[in-house]
């Protein structure tokens, strides 16, 4: 027992010896990183305006560590006070370090862990620039280090000043832990309103997420995340980088740029980790401030982009009004009745209820007793009919199941067969939409007929009902409904999102590009915002261009008749929605841009579906009858299969694709089936069970084909099943294997599937019937590939990512690359809308060439 005091008592004789001696000897440079002399500080006597402290020091319950020094913080930079801890047992006796101001009291506790990560995540140093206050000479700093521990615990403890200013042109480089935040201050120079502040990661740390935070230049700093919440300044998480505009309205007296590590990356991710897998870590920043240059400073240039767009779009606008002028005034005659039939279509007093039963049925005549597949032709040179499905032939039950379809052909040659020869018909190529049940149960392989007139002669007769009216009309009318629904939660969605970033200062809220933004009013990124101006000038200008087309086209159809009917029948309902799809797909994405993030960019894409859809159908019903109401149940597939995308978050990713496929899979067996026999564009649950049920018949044609059987099918035919079949089965793949976002893989499915109608569309028209096309749609149609090709090239270069995590979207941010205020997603805007735009003013002038071509010469494909 003797023994043992007699060595506690050596021991602390040479320790006061050592305390003694470096009492004695002059105070180590603070400029050397390490210092192994230990001293006791209650011996540290500073003079004025030299704080350095740079000693390892021992402490224990009865032995605290205190001491204190005074500074004149207008000519000394602020102090940076470090603290490193040799300590092995942490559970039991913590070490409490307190800074100590004229003001302000900063304090921690060592060693440090979190509650999610424990003993995986444990830190030893803080290190913490003691915020320097305003306009005061004399700054005295008292540090307080104490344990409860009854052993000794050794640590290095710094105290020095440090530079923290940051100027414009200069960078500082910061590292800091998730308990030790770094901070640099800016100070407004002459007339500076605001600036762009970035911090770029360093040192292989772009994988630590971190916190950037702004705020007024006044102490305390604060550097806790509940602080930031409170008003406390503006904030966002990040890993590779990060970057705000800080004007001089909102931070007066200077800037403060925080940069605080977090203990995981969770907040970045949007996933949880393992924390077994987090260790003791650090971040390295790079600060940099650049100039920004407001609206009033750039206005003159998004004036004169505006004034562009605009100028081009209504410049094109003009010019197709007079070519459209010019083609359709010189058919204004052959809507005219002439001189041989001077009767209106169908007129309410010359015909009887079964006449007129039996066209708004079918739109067909009805004629009995004439066996299935055969055909009475008539001597004369005027047209000549075809008549199937009779209540007597086996296979059609009643009258109403049966049909007549006849025409008038004015190329009928002179050795036709007499009159009442029975003759069999070859298998017509896909023609008509019939949108009745009856019609296609006896579908044969005799009855598609081959030209347009007989959709037309049927869109004549029903253009006088009030429910055609409804038809032609109700979906241009429904889209606005559907805008002003959409509108109203959208815009109440984004101005929630805007109180959080403006009272929080949660820049986490919205995806902006940061690196490329120019504030104006509640609009962060106005230049996002103003390059919608294409869509909303492209959809009013083509608005009016539809509606003249139309007045040209159907300004006296009430004398028209089948002998002198000629073109195509367009249905300018679905037109006009076209044009009401681009102004509302410019409002909003004017709206999403207010504030993008993963949730507003579902309003954004709606639209783009109903474009989508109206644009395919629009192509199929150029020379396939109404196909107008035809838009409801497609329309409605789609939305149903936007409700099934919210299932790939619920569900695994096998069970997800694996339904999602084989729907697809059936849709577009079935879609196939009636397109290319039936001439039926349908996603109507009744028509699509009726394919399936008459399977065998479509069975046996398939055989023919592959067995090089089928006489009736043109090469052409085939080959664009087949396409349609790789390009669709391609799209089922890919879903399967990448697992992509489900609301951008169904937008891509619409837009491949529109490709597809109108690439056959094209080739079909060219190079099979050998259609020269309007020159006005063929210059509207390259000029638009040409804005494709550029706007495409742009959306490549992606600056956000709604889909991500707000800071893998900022991972993608990039400086403004035109003009100085815009970035590429601004272009993407710009020639996007233009070529929406003169694309669908190719595909509504692109059969102008046949709006003289008698409809009994026009073919369907």
């Amino acid at each position: 027992m003797v023994l043992k005091m007699l060595v506690h008592l050596k021991i602390f004789s040479l320790v006061c010896i050592a305390a003694g001696m470096s009492t004695a000897t002059a105070l180590p440079d603070i400029t050397q990183s390490t210092n192994n002399s230990v001293i006791d500080c209650a011996a540290f006597n500073a003079t004025l305006n030299s704080c350095k402290f740079n000693y390892n020091v021992i402490i224990n319950s009865t032995r605290p560590c205190i001491f204190n020094c005074t500074y004149n913080p207008m000519l000394l930079s602020p102090l940076q006070l470090d603290v490193h801890l040799s300590y092995t047992h942490p559970d039991r006796y913590p070490t409490f370090v307190a800074a100590q101001q004229n003001f302000f009291l900063n304090s921690w506790t060592l060693p440090k862990s979190f509650p999610n990560h424990g003993e995986f995540q444990i830190y030893t140093s803080v290190a913490s620039l003691l915020c320097p206050p305003i306009q005061q000479q004399e700054e005295t700093v008292e540090v307080r280090i104490t344990t409860s521990s009854p052993d000794n615990i050794t640590m290095n403890v710094r105290l020095y000043n440090q530079s923290y200013a940051l100027k414009m042109g200069n960078f500082a480089v910061l590292k800091a832990t998730p308990i030790s935040p770094d901070y640099r201050l800016y100070q407004w120079t002459g007339d500076q309103t605001s600036v762009l502040i970035s911090a770029e990661s360093k040192n292989n740390s772009n994988t630590v997420c971190a916190i950037f935070a702004l705020q007024n230049a006044k102490c305390p700093v604060i550097t806790d995340e509940s602080g930031l919440r409170a008003g406390g300044g503006r904030f966002q998480t990040f890993t590779t980088r990060a970057a705000m505009v800080a004007s001089r309205i909102d931070f007066p007296d200077g800037i403060h740029m925080i940069m605080w590590p977090l203990p995981d990356d969770d907040r970045c991710t949007l996933t949880l980790e393992n924390v077994s897998n987090h260790s003791s870590r650090s971040k390295t920043v790079q600060f940099e401030v650049f100039n920004h240059s407001s609206i009033g400073a750039t206005w003159y240039i998004f004036f004169a982009t505006g004034s562009l767009t605009v100028g081009m779009i209504f410049g094109i606008a003009i010019v197709t009004l007079k070519c459209i002028d010019r083609t359709l005034n010189k058919t204004g005659h052959a809507v005219l009745a002439d001189e041989d039939d001077q009767r209106e279509l169908l007129p309410d007093d010359e015909f009887s209820e079964t006449t007129r039963r039996e066209y708004a049925v079918a739109g067909v005549a009805v004629l009995p007793g004439v066996d299935n597949g055969q055909i009475p032709r008539s001597g004369s040179g005027s047209g000549y009919s075809q008549v199937i499905g009779s209540p007597g032939s086996g296979g059609v039950p009643s009258a109403g199941r049966g049909f007549a379809l006849s025409f008038h052909s004015e190329s009928s040659t002179s050795n036709e067969p007499a009159s009442g020869e029975i003759i069999q018909q070859p298998y017509y190529p896909p023609t008509t939409v019939v949108p009745h049940d009856a019609v296609i149960e006896a579908m044969t392989d005799s009855v598609n007929p081959v030209y347009v007139v007989w959709w037309k002669r049927y869109a004549y007769f029903q253009s006088k009902t009030a429910g055609a009216q409804v038809s032609e009309m109700g979906f241009q009318n429904n889209i606005l409904i559907m805008a002003v629904y959409a509108v109203l939660p959208t815009a109440e969605l984004i101005r929630s999102y805007l109180k959080v970033l403006s009272y929080n200062g949660d820049e986490d809220q919205c995806f902006f590009n940061s690196r490329c933004l120019t504030g104006v009013w509640i609009f962060h990124d106005f230049a996002r915002v103003f390059t919608n101006i294409g869509y909303i000038c492209g959809g009013i200008a083509f608005s009016r261009i539809v509606l003249r087309h139309r007045q040209l086209t159907c300004r006296n159809p009430s004398r028209s008749t089948i002998k002198n009917g000629v073109g195509v029948s367009r249905h300018y309902g679905l037109f006009m929605s076209l044009g009401y799809g681009l102004v509302i797909q410019g409002l909003m994405s004017s709206l999403y841009h207010t504030c993008p993030n993963s949730v507003t960019i579902r309003f954004d894409m709606m639209f783009m579906y109903v474009m989508a859809v109206a644009a395919v159908i629009c192509v199929w019903g150029l020379r396939h009858g109404d196909v107008t109401h035809h838009v409801y149940p497609t329309m409605g597939l789609i939305g149903t299969m936007l409700l099934l995308a919210e299932g790939r978050e619920w569900v695994s990713r096998l069970a997800f694709w694996l339904c999602m496929s084989l729907l697809y899979l059936v849709l577009l067996l079935t879609t196939t089936v009636l397109m290319s026999r039936y001439g039926v564009w349908s996603f109507s649950p009744m028509k699509m069970l009726q394919v399936w049920k008459g399977w065998k018949p479509v069975r046996d044609k398939l055989a023919q084909v592959i067995r090089n059987e089928d006489l009736t099918s043109t090469p052409i035919h085939v080959l664009r099943i087949v396409s349609g079949f790789i390009a669709n089965g391609s799209l089922i793949l890919y879903g399967a294997i990448a697992d992509p976002n489900v609301y951008g893989y169904i937008l891509s499915v619409c837009l491949t599937n529109l490709g597809l109608y109108f690439g056959n569309y094209i080739i079909t028209k060219r190079l099979q019937y050998k259609e020269k096309g309007a020159p006005l749609a063929w210059i509207c149609l390259t000029l638009s590939f040409i804005l494709w090709t550029l706007a495409l090239s742009a959306f490549g270069f992606h600056n956000t990512d709604s889909e991500a995590s707000a800071s893998d979207s900022r991972g993608l941010n990039s400086s403004c690359a035109f003009l100085g205020v815009f970035d590429t997603h601004d272009v993407w805007h710009l020639f996007s809308s233009l070529a929406l735009y003169t694309f669908f003013i190719g595909l509504l002038t692109l059969d102008d060439d046949v709006a003289r071509t008698p409809s009994t010469e026009i073919h369907v494909f």
